[in-house]
């Protein structure tokens, strides 16, 4: 955002947001144009002075759902900002302050005031008397930010950006006045600390803090009963709304005041200032290098930055970057642990294998929920929308000092949604690829270490004396190594593995690899040299173990998972789960492995390019195939064993994964626990197989992939189930097998469905039944009839849904199907229902809620009593409606079922706002938003909005993203059950 205090023309323009949005220009009020323009207007304020495409333009006004109208109109949005700006300059310009390029726009940095500008200003400088214990300031600093605001922020502009640009703001209010309650108390100023926060717990019910400060304040007055009283309050709304215990900070205060605990009398309070919320200090720094030598001056201006002298805020991106080995994540860890004293509400360490070979780099949503899990957010709170995490994350970090350290990016894309945190935090980021174009950052480019530095980190490594015995080899093995970090260690890990080899014999055996010796000197290759050295100690020893671990290494290069676990490389060698484990311990001992949580591992990045080229070289074809075949089969047998753990009901297709002993399992939570950890690795896995010219692999990947489907849909991960859909769409394609085909486009279908794309999932669905008439048995004709059903009933055609579901009961009571009876009845009754007929929907719900009970099907009674439940909606009879609700809510989420809360919340909101009991009305509502959002929900992002808005709550304008990034569905009826597996 541009500085405040710009001056146009001799008079200044500014912007009001925080409230009803208006423009004056030197206190005459300026008509700003439609609600698009004025947002136009804002997207370039906030960041004034830096160049906004058109691209960026267009999708902070519309998101993906721009119209093919939208540069047209962004034209003329411009147009009408610079007859606001500079009347006098004409329709031609030139202009001065809202200039254009070949690819965007960019207006003045001083061209525009803006009170969310001031706002941010006056916060900071609140913190900066905070710190400083001036608790008279910092109360004036605070009442005069709150003065700026008249109403919601950024009233009535729509768009992507000001609606992420809102949640901050509001965030930052809610926290603003939280901070006003604890100055006041701390002033001794009881009663209006209490009335402060009246009107802010009125607002936000939920917020820990707030009722914290509310307790204190209570207690202080001499009114401990009530001080207790709120606390139990809290203690229900949290779990009638999210589902958890008040935090650590709220029960100790509950603790102190039942006690009446010394420490709570008028003053200081131990526990102001409680952050915003209730938010962990993460300390995630891996261990601090005991071997670190030279870039002593870079290290020390990466310390002035992050951690000024005159104790300002610190420089907002830091970014390391250089080839690969040249101690970039060394440097920054010790870098972040030289200033974490200035950073004491944590540190956080994410490594985004940017560079990693073979594996995905770890997306922005991804991202951002592990950052946003690491300060305490549940796993269930973080949005699937990357603008709305990024959001949440800046609301989070607003007031508090953290340090972000970022391993391996891929690039500067992959850490856009962290740009522009709150000021006090930090971000370092290293990555192979240059930050030169990053907004607020510096950028150090790390080359080969100085041979002096070399040669004493060498000496650190091996020892002074063994160096200073023969200085010229070390210096010539430190030219060798290329004055890179990892390709000295390697080299000095090579030579204590026999404390009696003279320097002299290693430089002799890199000199004899001629082209080692070239692919040294240029970085990456160094490495690979260094890394055969390693390999070839391991394969040529006499101990059976070491070759062992060698065999692994080599093995492991056949996969391209994120990581791995001892089972892994047991299917990989087909040898016993003891005897793989200890060759992956082996390989950490000999620094090719890096250990991680549950008995996990990972390759080091050059280590993984090394294994995937040694497998390339020492296996056949055939032994590859055979050993990824294993891993597939691996994981396919593991995946139908955990479901079956789950919920025995759900079907898989047919097929012969490789003869492999699944993983043991204890129970539903062990399973459900394996299914989520091993998520990444299954993706790839499957990704990998079908993507192999072997078609005994394709098919074994797309089955793969078939068989987490159950999993991926109960999780709410359809984004995942769309992906590997297209995948094995793409396989059945290309093997001219029409049976892939059928089940990739069934399964594309459905994962297109829930994310409210119903007419993509309708083709698809047709297409299962069109291929379903030549090839398949009775069953898969009769689930593709149901999916399809399912399909027209969430588009309103429900006389064709009919139809299908009528064609699918007959053939389940034809072959005896009882799991396709139950669909084909809940299917029926959406149809029915649709149709008008409340008297047919509701017998076939009936029915199918007394078999799904029967058979212990847990799901499908779920979908009958949701069913049921919607006929005495639409027959007025809301209070049973909500009862029906209520219970098929309990059977979810015993079952796990997550995909399925949307609409039986939504619907429970529904019935209680029919019942007239609108606080509880509208708490469903918004928790059916939250897990809508977070599945990718479309339908029932919207349906919750609509419903909210009833409510007098404003829905976000345009329509609901889904988890992909579509527009979600508008006007279709809901899905009414999940369809077949």
């Amino acid at each position: 955002m541009g500085t405040a205090h710009g001056e146009i023309g001799g008079g200044g323009l500014r912007l009001r947001v925080l409230g009803p949005v208006t423009v004056s220009l030197e206190d005459r009020q300026l008509n700003p144009g439609p609600p698009l323009q004025r947002a136009t207007l804002w997207v370039l304020a906030a960041q004034a002075g830096h160049l906004v495409t058109k691209d960026r333009l267009i999708g902070a006004l519309w998101g993906a759902a721009a119209p093919k109208t939208a540069e047209q109109s962004l034209y003329t949005y411009v147009a009408g900002l610079r007859r606001l700006l500079e009347p006098e300059r004409g329709r031609r310009g030139p202009f001065a302050l809202l200039t254009r390029s070949a690819n965007g726009y960019s207006l003045a940095r001083d061209a525009c005031r803006t009170d969310a500008e001031e706002f941010e200003q006056r916060l900071a400088e609140a913190r900066r008397y905070q710190a400083k214990e001036d608790l008279s300031a910092w109360l004036r600093e605070l009442q005069t930010a709150l003065g700026l605001w008249s109403g919601t922020a950024l009233g009535g502009l729509p768009g992507p950006f000001c609606e992420a640009a809102r949640t901050r703001l509001e965030s930052m209010r809610q926290t603003a006045r939280e901070d006003q309650a604890d100055a006041l108390l701390r002033l001794g100023r009881r009663q209006e600390a209490l009335d402060a926060l009246a009107g802010l717990i009125a607002e936000a019910p939920l917020r820990e803090r707030a009722r914290e400060l509310q307790m204190l304040a209570l207690y202080r007055c001499g009114r401990q009963a009530e001080a207790l009283e709120v606390f139990h309050d809290t203690r229900s709304l949290l779990a009638e709304h999210l589902g958890v215990d008040p935090g650590v900070s709220l029960r100790r205060a509950y603790e102190l005041i039942l006690r009446a605990d010394p420490s709570l009398a008028a003053g200081p309070s131990p526990m102001a200032v409680t952050a915003p919320g209730e938010i962990d200090r993460p300390r995630q720094l891996p261990r601090d290098p005991q071997i670190f030598v030279g870039r002593m001056e870079t290290l020390v201006r990466l310390r002035a930055l992050l951690a000024p002298w005159d104790g300002g805020d610190s420089q907002a991106v830091v970014a390391v970057t250089g080839t690969a080995g040249a101690g970039k994540s060394t440097l920054a860890v010790r870098a972040a642990h030289t200033v974490s004293d200035h950073y004491p509400d944590g540190q956080l360490y994410l490594n985004l294998l940017g560079a990693t070979p073979g594996v995905g780099r770890l997306n922005p949503l991804d991202l951002l929920g592990r950052l946003l899990r690491g300060l305490g957010a549940r796993p269930d709170s973080v949005p699937s929308d990357p603008d709305e995490a990024a959001a949440m994350l800046r609301d989070r970090l607003a007031g508090r000092r953290t340090l972000i350290v970022l391993d391996d990016a891929s690039g500067l894309d992959q850490v856009r949604p962290l740009l522009g945190l709150p000021a006090g935090n930090a971000l370092l980021v290293t990555s192979r690829e240059s930050f030169a174009a990053a907004d607020d950052c510096v950028q150090f480019v790390l080359g080969r270490m100085q041979r002096s530095e070399s040669v004493a980190m060498l000496a650190k490594l091996v020892g002074a004396g063994r160096i200073a015995a023969d200085p010229a080899a070390a210096a010539e093995l430190t030219h060798l190594c290329g004055g890179l970090p990892l390709a000295l260690r390697l080299a000095a890990a090579r030579l204590m593995e026999n404390r009696h080899t003279p320097l002299t014999e290693l430089n002799a055996r890199l000199r004899d690899e001629r082209r080692a010796l070239h692919e040294l000197e240029s970085g990456d290759l160094a490495v690979r040299a260094s890394l055969q050295l390693s390999h070839d100690v391991l394969a040529g020893s006499g101990h059976e173990l070491d070759r062992a671990a060698a065999a692994a290494l080599c093995h492991l290069g056949v996969l391209r998972t994120p990581d791995a676990t001892p089972e892994v490389v047991a299917a990989l060698l087909e040898v016993p789960r003891d005897a793989a484990e200890r060759a992956v311990a082996r390989l950490v001992r000999a620094n090719l492995a890096e250990p991680g949580e549950q008995g996990r591992f990972r390759l080091h990045d050059l280590v993984r390019l090394f294994a995937m080229e040694l497998a390339e070289r020492r296996l056949s074809e055939r032994d590859s195939d055979d050993a990824l075949d294993r891993v597939l089969g691996l994981y396919g047998t593991t995946a139908r064993l955990a479901m079956k753990l789950i919920d025995p009901h759900r079907v898989h297709p047919p097929h012969e994964f490789a003869t492999c002993e699944p993983l043991a399992m204890t129970g539903s939570t062990d399973a459900s626990a394996w299914l989520e950890r091993e998520r990444p690795n299954v993706l790839a896995v499957a990704a990998q197989g079908m993507a192999r010219r072997t078609p005994s692999l394709a098919r074994s990947g797309a089955h793969l992939g078939f068989s987490f489907h159950w999993p991926l849909t109960f999780a709410g991960h359809h984004r995942d189930v769309i992906t590997l859909g297209r995948q094995a769409l793409d396989v059945g394609e290309r093997l001219g097998d029409p049976e892939i085909s059928a089940l990739a486009n069934g399964y594309l279908a459905l994962g297109l469905g829930h994310t409210g794309r119903y007419e993509e999932a309708l083709a698809h669905q047709r297409a299962e039944v069109d291929l379903r008439r030549t090839c398949g048995d009775s069953f898969a004709r009769m689930r593709s009839l149901g999916n399809l059903a399912i399909v027209l009933n969430a588009l309103d055609r429900h006389q064709e849904a009919l139809s299908s579901a009528r064609e699918e009961l007959r053939i389940a009571r034809e072959i005896g199907a009882a799991v396709g009876e139950r669909h084909a009845l809940v299917c029926l009754g959406a149809a029915h229902l649709g149709l008008g007929d409340v008297a047919a929907a509701m017998a076939a719900y009936v029915e199918m809620a007394a078999l799904a009970k029967e058979a212990g099907d847990a799901m499908h009674r779920s979908d009958a009593l949701m069913g049921m439940a919607e006929v005495h909606l639409r027959q007025d009879d809301p209070r049973s409606g909500a009862m029906l609700y209520d219970e098929a809510l309990v059977l979810i989420r015993e079952n796990s079922s997550r995909a399925m809360e949307p609409r039986c919340l939504g619907k429970l909101g529904r019935a209680e706002r029919l019942m007239g009991r609108l606080d509880r009305a509208r708490a469903y509502l918004r928790e059916t938003l939250a897990v809508a959002q977070e599945c990718g929900a479309g339908y029932w992002v919207d349906f919750a909005r609509e419903e909210l808005a009833l409510l007098g709550e404003s829905p976000q304008d345009g329509p609901s993203r889904t988890a992909d990034g579509s527009a979600g569905a508008e006007g279709e009826e809901e899905v009414d059950a999940v369809g077949h597996g």
